[in-house]
């Protein structure tokens, strides 16, 4: 019985019993002027007939029986002779028991009436409760029929609930095909290195020393660097996943990590004569990861790099307002494919223009990287012509 069936219930209640006290003191005062009245009917009567000339003094000793002496001596009388208040209470005690009954009963049915209505509708509000649930675990898609009673509030957990495990649920199954499409991805990508080593040794064995054995050993360094790179972004990522993965906050600035992000690929650019033009501009800081956020950066960079072709330029600058600091990183290639931008953040894509040796985890590993430090990583074509990386970290939470 909810909160507002209750207040009725005990309005009603106290309204029946002071209805009830009310008509059973009424009934008392009508009895008991009925009974002295026919009790001073007799006396009259009885003086009439048996005493005519007492017939005035007995009136007048009606009129002052208010008096409290001429009641005492009244009362006194009438114990001498055996007229005490339990013999004309006798006859009044039935009648008044009667009364109380009907009113205690009429009280009880009216309370009866409002906790059978009260366990009727708990019992109907359970069993639509279990049988939504039934059909949760059936998986129908079913709705509650919402209502405001003393259920509302565990109607609206229960349904809070189930959305939660339904989410929980999908989320679950897209991550087991997400693993699935990774786990054969990454077994192409191992198959692909192993079957060239593998040739190269052969080959190597079979041919003994011959010059050719430096490029086979050369080719099979670089096999394995990729294997190397391959496994240790497979490991960041998992460990980015699995919210493993500390990353420091301190202050940085942007220029100083560029820089870092550019040596390890200054081999890279100078071997297909490119041009990297870094634009300084005023000192811009903002919070992150040092070795992270260059890492980030030095994928897309590497990606530039490979897309800009021989003799490309790759440009980069950087800004800051009040609300975030903004790097930019862009090429002078023939940009990205339209089909390509919607899943250019995708692990293992391998875009059109992708070149023959990538390994579709490095843009990945950047928008993780640089979504956890509190950033934004945007990929689109320049108007001029060339890819452009649009990076921003921002002050605060956002």
């Amino acid at each position: 019985m909810d909160k507002r069936a209750r207040r009725i219930t005990i309005l009603a209640a106290l309204a029946a019993a002071l209805f009830l006290g009310t008509a059973l003191g009424f009934c008392f005062s009508v009895i008991s002027s009925h009974t002295q009245r026919k009790n001073a009917e007799h006396m009259i009567a009885y003086t009439m007939v048996e005493e005519p000339e007492l017939t005035e003094k007995v009136a007048e000793i009606l009129r002052e029986s208010r008096s409290a002496s001429v009641s005492r001596e009244g009362k006194e009388w009438l114990d001498r002779y055996g007229y005490t208040a339990g013999f004309y209470r006798g006859g009044l005690l039935p009648v008044y028991l009667g009364i109380s009954c009907v009113g205690f009963a009429g009280i009880f049915l009216i309370w009866l009436f409002w906790y059978t209505k009260g366990e009727r509708m708990k019992a109907r509000r359970v069993g639509e409760l279990t049988a939504y649930l039934e059909d949760v675990n059936q998986g129908r898609e079913t709705m509650l029929a919402r209502r405001e009673d003393s259920f509302s509030i565990l109607e609206d957990e229960i349904y809070k609930t189930v959305r939660e495990l339904r989410r929980t649920k999908e989320d679950a199954c897209r991550e087991r095909q997400n693993l699935a499409d990774n786990l054969a991805d990454i077994a192409h990508q191992l198959k692909t290195p192993i079957t060239s080593m593998s040739l190269m040794v052969q080959l190597i064995q079979e041919e003994g020393e011959i010059r050719e054995t430096k490029v086979y050993l050369e080719r099979l360094e670089s096999q394995i660097s990729r294997m190397e790179y391959l496994v240790a972004g497979l490991l960041t990522l998992s460990r980015l996943d699995a919210g493993t993965l500390e990353l420091e906050q301190e202050s940085l600035d942007a220029a100083s990590v560029i820089i870092q992000a550019c040596e390890p690929l200054e081999p890279q650019i100078k071997r297909r004569e490119q041009v990297l033009d870094v634009q300084m501009q005023p000192e811009a800081v903002f919070c992150g990861d040092r070795h992270w956020t260059a890492e980030a950066l030095s994928n897309l960079i590497k990606n530039c790099s490979e897309h800009a072709g021989e003799g490309g330029r790759i440009a980069i600058k950087y800004h800051q307002n009040p609300l975030y600091t903004e790097i930019l990183v862009a090429d002078n290639g023939p940009g990205f494919d339209q089909d390509d931008l919607p899943h250019l953040f995708q692990r293992f894509y391998r875009g059109k223009n992708a070149c023959k040796d990538s390994i579709g985890i490095g843009l990945a590993l950047s928008k993780s990287l640089i979504e956890r430090q509190n950033g934004t990583l945007r990929a689109e074509n320049r108007e001029n012509g060339g890819a452009c990386f649009t990076v921003r970290f921002y002050e605060g939470k956002r």
